[in-house]
Protein backbone atom coordinates (compact mmCIF):
# COMPACT_ATOMS: atom_id res chain seq x y z
CA UNK A 1 0.00 0.00 0.00
CA UNK A 2 1.70 3.30 -1.06
CA UNK A 3 0.60 6.68 0.59
CA UNK A 4 0.49 9.86 -0.67
CA UNK A 5 1.85 12.43 0.22
CA UNK A 6 -0.48 15.61 1.70
CA UNK A 7 2.85 17.55 0.74
CA UNK A 8 6.03 17.13 -0.53
CA UNK A 9 8.14 15.63 2.20
CA UNK A 10 5.31 14.93 4.56
CA UNK A 11 3.15 12.10 4.87
CA UNK A 12 -0.93 12.36 5.18
CA UNK A 13 -1.47 12.82 8.07
CA UNK A 14 1.58 15.04 8.26
CA UNK A 15 3.10 13.20 11.63
CA UNK A 16 6.23 12.47 9.31
CA UNK A 17 9.04 14.04 7.63
CA UNK A 18 10.65 12.52 4.80
CA UNK A 19 14.36 14.21 4.91
CA UNK A 20 15.42 11.77 1.80
CA UNK A 21 17.06 9.02 3.30
CA UNK A 22 14.46 8.01 6.63
CA UNK A 23 10.92 9.30 7.96
CA UNK A 24 11.69 11.62 10.56
CA UNK A 25 8.95 11.88 13.61
CA UNK A 26 7.33 15.59 13.70
CA UNK A 27 5.47 14.46 16.98
CA UNK A 28 7.55 15.06 20.18
CA UNK A 29 8.04 12.07 22.39
CA UNK A 30 5.42 13.15 24.83
CA UNK A 31 2.75 13.66 22.45
CA UNK A 32 1.69 17.05 23.21
CA UNK A 33 3.79 18.59 20.64
CA UNK A 34 4.37 18.78 16.77
CA UNK A 35 6.66 20.46 14.53
CA UNK A 36 5.03 21.96 11.05
CA UNK A 37 8.08 22.88 9.52
CA UNK A 38 8.66 26.04 11.38
CA UNK A 39 7.83 25.48 14.67
CA UNK A 40 6.57 23.59 17.42
CA UNK A 41 2.49 24.03 17.56
CA UNK A 42 0.29 22.01 20.40
CA UNK A 43 -0.82 18.44 19.15
CA UNK A 44 -4.00 16.98 20.65
CA UNK A 45 -3.92 13.85 17.68
CA UNK A 46 -2.65 10.36 18.14
CA UNK A 47 0.89 9.28 16.95
CA UNK A 48 0.63 7.39 13.68
CA UNK A 49 3.03 4.22 12.72
CA UNK A 50 5.65 4.80 10.10
CA UNK A 51 4.71 5.42 6.52
CA UNK A 52 5.96 2.76 4.32
CA UNK A 53 9.34 2.77 3.17
CA UNK A 54 8.44 4.36 -0.02
CA UNK A 55 9.55 7.84 -0.06
CA UNK A 56 6.78 10.32 -1.59
CA UNK A 57 7.60 11.63 -5.29
CA UNK A 58 10.38 14.09 -5.66
CA UNK A 59 9.18 17.76 -6.61
CA UNK A 60 9.22 19.11 -9.54
CA UNK A 61 11.98 20.19 -10.61
CA UNK A 62 12.06 24.23 -10.39
CA UNK A 63 11.42 26.06 -13.63
CA UNK A 64 14.38 28.09 -14.91
CA UNK A 65 13.92 31.57 -13.59
CA UNK A 66 14.93 34.80 -15.27
CA UNK A 67 18.48 35.87 -13.97
CA UNK A 68 17.76 38.94 -12.04
CA UNK A 69 18.89 42.47 -13.13
CA UNK A 70 22.06 43.49 -11.67
CA UNK A 71 21.81 45.07 -8.07
CA UNK A 72 22.07 48.96 -8.63
CA UNK A 73 25.14 50.30 -6.90
CA UNK A 74 24.93 51.33 -3.73
CA UNK A 75 25.14 54.78 -3.17
CA UNK A 76 24.12 57.73 -0.50
CA UNK A 77 21.04 58.84 -0.59
CA UNK A 78 22.23 62.54 -1.41
CA UNK A 79 23.95 61.08 -5.00
CA UNK A 80 21.60 62.08 -7.71
CA UNK A 81 19.48 59.01 -9.66
CA UNK A 82 20.62 60.15 -12.63
CA UNK A 83 24.49 59.72 -11.90
CA UNK A 84 23.62 56.57 -10.92
CA UNK A 85 22.26 55.45 -14.01
CA UNK A 86 25.42 56.87 -15.30
CA UNK A 87 27.30 54.97 -13.14
CA UNK A 88 25.67 51.87 -14.44
CA UNK A 89 25.95 52.98 -18.27
CA UNK A 90 30.04 53.20 -17.70
CA UNK A 91 30.26 49.89 -16.03
CA UNK A 92 28.61 48.61 -19.09
CA UNK A 93 30.65 50.36 -21.40
CA UNK A 94 33.66 48.73 -19.52
CA UNK A 95 32.36 45.45 -19.57
CA UNK A 96 32.02 45.95 -23.71
CA UNK A 97 34.88 46.95 -23.92
CA UNK A 98 36.82 44.18 -21.94
CA UNK A 99 34.76 41.39 -23.43
CA UNK A 100 35.98 42.46 -27.58
CA UNK A 101 39.51 40.63 -28.48
CA UNK A 102 42.57 42.40 -27.53
CA UNK A 103 44.39 42.53 -30.61
CA UNK A 104 48.37 41.31 -30.52
CA UNK A 105 50.86 43.89 -30.18
CA UNK A 106 53.51 44.21 -32.56
CA UNK A 107 56.66 42.55 -32.45
CA UNK A 108 59.08 45.30 -32.01
CA UNK A 109 56.76 46.36 -29.11
CA UNK A 110 55.98 43.67 -27.54
CA UNK A 111 58.29 43.60 -24.09
CA UNK A 112 59.22 40.13 -23.97
CA UNK A 113 60.82 39.75 -27.32
CA UNK A 114 62.74 43.74 -26.72
CA UNK A 115 66.47 42.17 -27.03
CA UNK A 116 65.84 40.80 -30.60
CA UNK A 117 65.16 44.52 -32.08
CA UNK A 118 67.69 46.99 -30.43
CA UNK A 119 69.98 48.16 -33.37
CA UNK A 120 72.07 50.79 -31.45
CA UNK A 121 75.35 50.76 -29.42
CA UNK A 122 77.17 53.43 -28.06
CA UNK A 123 80.39 51.04 -27.01
CA UNK A 124 80.49 49.26 -30.59
CA UNK A 125 80.68 52.84 -32.41
CA UNK A 126 83.30 54.86 -29.89
CA UNK A 127 87.08 54.33 -30.33
CA UNK A 128 88.84 52.35 -27.08
CA UNK A 129 90.26 55.58 -26.61
CA UNK A 130 87.18 57.61 -25.49
CA UNK A 131 85.51 55.50 -23.17
CA UNK A 132 86.32 52.43 -20.64
CA UNK A 133 90.14 51.96 -19.29
CA UNK A 134 92.00 52.44 -22.14
CA UNK A 135 90.77 55.95 -22.01
CA UNK A 136 91.58 56.21 -17.79
CA UNK A 137 95.29 54.71 -18.30
CA UNK A 138 95.68 57.19 -21.65
CA UNK A 139 94.39 60.35 -19.21
CA UNK A 140 96.43 58.94 -15.92
CA UNK A 141 99.74 59.01 -18.55
CA UNK A 142 99.12 62.40 -19.77
CA UNK A 143 98.46 63.72 -16.35
CA UNK A 144 101.99 62.49 -15.03
CA UNK A 145 103.56 63.15 -18.69
CA UNK A 146 101.92 66.66 -19.72
CA UNK A 147 99.14 67.75 -17.59
CA UNK A 148 97.83 70.59 -19.55
CA UNK A 149 97.85 67.71 -22.51
CA UNK A 150 95.59 65.80 -19.84
CA UNK A 151 93.12 68.46 -19.65
CA UNK A 152 92.47 68.90 -23.00
CA UNK A 153 91.92 65.20 -23.16
CA UNK A 154 89.25 65.00 -20.49
CA UNK A 155 86.80 66.88 -22.99
CA UNK A 156 87.49 64.87 -26.19
CA UNK A 157 86.45 61.28 -24.23
CA UNK A 158 82.93 60.37 -23.96
CA UNK A 159 82.90 60.76 -20.31
CA UNK A 160 80.08 61.95 -18.74
CA UNK A 161 79.52 65.96 -17.94
CA UNK A 162 80.24 65.30 -14.06
CA UNK A 163 82.89 62.93 -14.52
CA UNK A 164 84.69 65.77 -17.08
CA UNK A 165 84.03 68.18 -14.44
CA UNK A 166 85.81 66.51 -11.68
CA UNK A 167 88.98 65.22 -13.84
CA UNK A 168 89.43 68.97 -14.84
CA UNK A 169 89.20 69.84 -11.08
CA UNK A 170 91.81 67.15 -10.29
CA UNK A 171 93.72 68.23 -13.77
CA UNK A 172 94.01 71.97 -12.41
CA UNK A 173 95.11 70.85 -8.84
CA UNK A 174 97.65 68.85 -10.16
CA UNK A 175 98.70 71.77 -12.76
CA UNK A 176 99.13 74.04 -9.66
CA UNK A 177 100.71 71.27 -7.32
CA UNK A 178 103.72 71.25 -9.95
CA UNK A 179 103.97 74.57 -10.24
CA UNK A 180 104.34 75.10 -6.82
CA UNK A 181 106.46 72.47 -6.43
CA UNK A 182 108.53 73.89 -9.14
CA UNK A 183 108.54 77.25 -7.99
CA UNK A 184 110.11 75.69 -4.66
CA UNK A 185 112.63 73.63 -5.93
CA UNK A 186 114.23 75.82 -8.54
CA UNK A 187 113.50 79.09 -7.59
CA UNK A 188 110.94 80.59 -10.12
Amino acid sequence: MATTAASPGWSPDNNWFWDGERWNDAVSEDGKWRFDGSAWVPFTGSRTAVPSPIPPPPPAPPTPVAPAPAPAAVMPTWVDPSEIERFEREQQERAAIAAQPVEPLPAELDWRRAGEFIQYSRTATVPSWKHGYTSLFIYLGLLWLCSPVALVYVWLTEWRLYTKVYRTVICCVFISALMTYARSRYGM
